[in-house]
């Protein structure tokens, strides 16, 4: 008779109970996981759940994640907070990941009207601006604080109406503006760098035509969000987005152990939940991994304007996009992010969504509301409508196209 080997024995409950009990020991094991293990963990028992909603806190804390950056992280969010201003690229990966790149620099993206705010807020804690040979040696010959959002945003065709020359690399981006700021960390001095990116609609625009997927993550002031999840931190691969020049960009993660593919295979076929094509997609929707983060200390966005409504959301959250598949045959079935856009004088913000009808039944409202503004109304008290946008989608995913016959809540 062959000997057979004694199968292990489960540990008792008690030393399963202690070992999640104990911080140092659990954050050892913890580390190592992935965020769809540390979830399935955490619906195990409620030690596990407990044990890993303290690790996550931990593991994810944001302000700590900025102070390599700035001295006061909470004054930053709260920038982020008043302008919408939206940490994405490497950084925002690194965070998700629970990795660090030490020669890896934040990327900010900014929405119309704000860089300039933005830029100055970075040169009041200690940065300096370093301009390409293209470029003003001082930025404020670039761009201008008079932003006059009540001027008209596309043209006739549905071009956005913009004065500056598009970015060569990214068609979404206006300019890009880098700030350096010596630190010593350690034993060295460090050279910290940061740069603003100018969006021409909005920064989800701009984020959604990135390189590739694996770089499709986000920070706002109060929640972090990945729209790929399951592809980039579970299958560690990315679709390459064509139209982008940046294929250092796609060798420097393929570097970093992404797998990126050109074209879709036959994974991806057999697994629809890696890229969701033809799926119509949110910012914060059911298939975003998203991390909300704590606000205390945070100030709140101001009021646009007396007689507007007040929101405290951030603009990000009410983006779409939808990814689809282009070609004929398997060598060519190439992604495509499509959107449509909604640059409307009565509304603050820049909007894109996956879905036609619904960005068409909001133009529509907003013709006649639109010219009540401009025969009315002044830029000092002009009157930006961004609060009815949640509605709109709201009372279209509950009518479809009944949104057409909106009435306010």
């Amino acid at each position: 008779m062959m000997w057979e080997p004694e199968l292990p024995r489960p540990l008792p409950a008690c030393i399963l109970q202690e070992v999640f009990s104990t911080a140092p020991i659990y954050d050892l094991i913890l580390c190592d996981l992935s965020p769809r293990t540390l979830v399935w963990l955490s619906r195990t028992c409620r030690r596990a759940h407990e044990a890993v909603t303290h690790f996550t806190r931990r593991a994810y804390n944001i302000n700590r994640h900025l102070s390599r950056y700035f001295p006061d992280p909470l004054a930053f969010r709260s920038l982020q907070a008043r302008t919408g201003l939206v940490i994405s690229g490497s950084n925002a990966l690194q965070f998700l990941d629970r990795s660090f790149y030490p020669e890896s620099d934040l990327d900010l993206y900014a929405h119309p009207g704000h860089v300039y705010e933005a830029l100055e807020w970075l040169e009041s804690v200690g940065y300096k601006f370093q301009p390409e040979s293209w470029q003003q040696q001082d930025w404020h010959d670039e761009v201008s604080a008079d932003w006059d959002g009540t001027a008209r945003r596309v043209d006739r065709h549905g071009e956005m109406m913009i004065n500056h020359e598009p970015n060569m690399e990214y068609s979404d981006v206006v300019g890009v503006y880098t700030f350096t700021r010596s630190v010593a960390m350690d034993t060295e001095t460090v050279v910290l760098k940061v740069q603003i990116i100018a969006t021409k609609c909005n920064p989800i625009q701009t984020i959604t035509q990135f390189h590739s997927t694996c770089v499709m993550n986000i920070i706002t002031f109060n929640a972090a969000y990945s729209f790929y999840p399951v592809a980039t931190f579970e299958e560690r691969m990315a679709i390459q987005i064509p139209g982008s020049n940046q294929l250092d960009a796609v060798a420097k993660y393929v570097q970093r152990g992404w797998r990126v593919y050109a074209v879709f295979g036959p994974e991806h076929a057999a697994r629809p939940q890696l890229f969701l094509l033809d799926e119509k997609r949110w910012v914060g929707d059911r298939h975003c991994w998203s991390i909300p983060l704590d606000t205390t200390g945070v100030t709140p966005r101001p009021q646009l304007s007396i007689s507007s409504e007040h929101f405290s959301w951030d603009p990000s959250i009410e983006n779409g996009w939808i990814m689809e598949c282009g070609g004929y045959s398997t060598a060519t079935h190439v992604p495509k992010i499509r959107t449509h856009l909604v640059m409307i004088t009565i509304f603050r913000y820049n909007y894109s969504y996956p879905d036609a009808k619904l960005a068409q039944a909001i133009r529509d409202w907003s013709l006649s509301q639109g010219q009540l503004n401009h025969t009315q109304l002044t830029r000092q008290n002009w009157i930006w409508f961004d609060a009815e946008i949640p509605r709109f989608r709201g009372v279209w995913s509950s009518h479809g196209q009944k949104c057409t016959n909106y009435r306010r809540r």
